[in-house]
């Protein structure tokens, strides 16, 4: 039952409201001066304060100002007789939720009430969400530190255990990280890239890519319609929240630049920051061209596979947009098969990582 609270010098209006909104089911507190609303506000968990701004020894907009401090999830609502606009503004500057003036009708009134608890429900339930995903990455941080500190001796054990984490949530196709890794391999290298240190950071980060989405609850992750805003805005924290996991280990701080960067787009549209054209790193643009080829010509939960001609003809139109151009016409010039040879192999096991990765540090 939500706290509601109503300050009012006018005796009538107080009972009348608390009559009235106690009968809707909210636990209701008047008050007709403001140090009775001070003491009643002082030791309750008011949800919303409806309260008169001019009233003796201290305005309604005082009780906001000290009390929205302290308790921001608090609503407030203001009824007043005073029409003066640069008065609401002012009101909803200290943070009102509505500005109502009298006499008003209680129908109006019960709309605002319920609209300004249903808000701090939501300011509540994200506040709790995001205290909840701060608590999961602090945990599985806290988890990867111990482990990659008891394994300092075995980089590969410490890659399998990740992939593993991957492979429980069930969040790619199978064999899907592995062969972006030989995709983005083959791209590098008609690039001209050789240098082992980037090579690495990029298969690397082509395997744990998606290692965020160990952080993504079950419900959003496995849910086969479209995603809400909200859903949507989770799952896209992935990124930050898989490169806050790993940025911290040494040896895959170059990886954790893919982690964190692979959605973003050449034209600046992606996520996490809108990043464009070369201010994207090189490893998570290479990356990006190879995840998006192999995903396309597998089985998804939201669509059929296209074939590997039909992919190549949507990389091309996605170059200068979503793609780098010189990584896209570095894709095209791999032989077709070559590229035939890795869709159509068995799924590689974890066990092959050390003939895919080579650690030199």
């Amino acid at each position: 039952m939500e706290k509601i609270l109503v300050v009012d010098d006018e005796k009538d209006i107080t009972e009348v409201l608390s009559e009235y909104l106690e009968k809707e089911g909210y636990k209701v507190y008047s008050a007709n001066d403001p140090d009775e609303a001070d003491k009643i506000l002082s030791s309750q968990n008011i949800a919303l304060l409806i309260t008169d701004i001019k009233m003796p020894k201290k305005s309604g907009l005082e009780l906001v100002e000290k009390y929205k401090k302290g308790n921001e999830d608090m609503e407030v609502i203001i009824i007043s007789a005073l029409k003066d606009i640069n008065m609401a503004i002012e009101a909803m500057r200290y943070g009102a939720f509505s500005y109502l003036l009298k006499p008003f009708n209680l129908s109006d009134v019960l709309i605002n009430v319920k609209n300004a608890i249903e808000r701090r429900r939501l300011v509540l339930e994200n506040k709790k969400y995001q205290e909840e995903l701060e608590r999961i990455v602090e945990e599985r941080t806290k988890e990867l530190k111990n482990a990659l500190k008891a394994l300092e001796e075995s980089y590969f054990h410490t890659l399998k255990v990740l992939v593993e984490t991957l492979d429980v949530r069930d969040i790619e196709t199978e064999g899907h990280s592995i062969r972006v890794v030989e995709y983005a391999v083959l791209i590098a290298k008609e690039m001209g890239i050789e240098d082992p240190k980037f090579l690495n950071d990029l298969k690397i980060g082509a395997l744990l890519h998606d290692i965020g989405k160990v952080g993504v609850p079950d419900r959003i992750l496995r849910k086969k319609g479209p995603l809400t805003v909200d859903e949507m805005k989770a799952m896209r924290a992935h990124t930050v929240f898989g490169h806050k996991i790993i940025s911290s280990v040494e040896f895959l701080k170059g990886a954790a630049e893919i982690v964190l960067y692979h959605h973003e787009r050449w034209d600046g549209k992606g996520y996490p920051f809108g990043r464009k054209g070369e201010s994207i790193p090189l490893g998570a643009r290479i990356f990006a061209v190879a995840d998006a080829f192999d995903a396309m010509i597998f089985d998804r939960r939201y669509r059929k596979a296209l074939s590997i001609r039909e992919a190549i003809e949507e990389l091309k139109r996605g170059k200068g947009t979503q793609f780098d151009p010189n990584v896209v016409e570095a894709f095209l010039r791999i032989p077709l098969d070559k590229i035939i040879k890795i869709k159509s192999q068995t799924p590689r096991r974890l066990e092959d990582i050390k003939e895919i990765i080579k650690l030199e540090f």
